[in-house]
């Protein structure tokens, strides 16, 4: 059901859908006028939402900023959820564009900032189930130098509010203590913070795989882009996934 409702609020808060369907009001309205305020009305709305300069003015108010952890700061435990990490078309495991996850848990255990490592998360696409992201995920980190006996699995969740009560349940039973550090796609770590502190697993967050809000304003910030209309869906998912679990 969760799965559910996260897919429905995907499709209903995406800016695509709704440029879309003004547009179709548009050419199937009768009255000029109605014609031209539809049509008026999805323009604005495509400008609005396919503009860089205010998706990453969007970004750096709701993500949280780049962590910096004192040197003599350890963590009993850094939480990774997954999907960093997928099948391709041939079945073979590759990291996808969140990788950044994975590198920054491997350098936070080189620097001594977390002791032992939680990958969280299962697949929550049914053609998917044959790949267990967990454990490849896992020797992955001992092919780069982690040991065995320090890498935890959980691979029985499907979505954030799973990630966080397995992760609760696995972390107790090995009595480490909290807080633990949290690590994730920025744009995720709000809504993914507020779920773990709903399930009573106390983390730090620790951002990482920014999609935006980072660099440097431009000339090019004003033009207009699809790939930044597609990146709001992302945002506005986030957002009102935030908001309701902060209910």
């Amino acid at each position: 059901m969760h799965n559910l409702i996260s897919t429905l609020a995907s499709i209903i808060l995406a800016p695509s859908l709704w440029i879309l369907v003004l547009f179709a009001l548009a050419f199937f309205a009768k009255k000029s006028s109605v014609k031209k305020v539809f049509g008026l009305c999805a323009v604005l709305l495509f400008l609005l939402f396919s503009n860089p300069w205010l998706l990453n003015w969007y970004a750096r108010q709701y993500q949280p900023s780049p962590v910096r952890l004192a040197a003599d700061i350890t963590y009993s435990c850094g939480i990774v959820p997954g999907g960093f990490a997928s099948p391709d078309k041939d079945g073979n495991a590759v990291f996808n564009s969140t990788a950044d996850r994975f590198i920054q848990v491997l350098k936070l255990y080189r620097q001594g900032h977390i002791s032992h490592i939680l990958v969280s998360g299962g697949n929550g696409k049914k053609e998917m189930k044959a790949f267990r992201e967990g454990a490849w995920v896992k020797n992955q980190f001992i092919i780069m130098g982690v040991p065995d006996s320090v890498i935890f699995v959980e691979d029985q969740s499907n979505n954030t509010l799973e990630n966080a009560r397995n992760s609760g349940k696995i972390l107790g039973e090995r009595f480490l203590k909290p807080p633990y550090l949290l690590i994730s796609s920025a744009h995720h770590l709000p809504r993914a913070t507020q779920i773990f502190k709903n399930a009573g697993v106390k983390t730090q967050p620790y951002p990482c795989s920014y999609i935006a809000g980072q660099g440097i304003a431009t000339l090019a910030n004003i033009i207009p882009s699809y790939g930044t209309l597609q990146t709001w869906n992302i945002f506005l998912k986030e957002t009102a996934g935030y908001y309701w679990y902060r209910q």
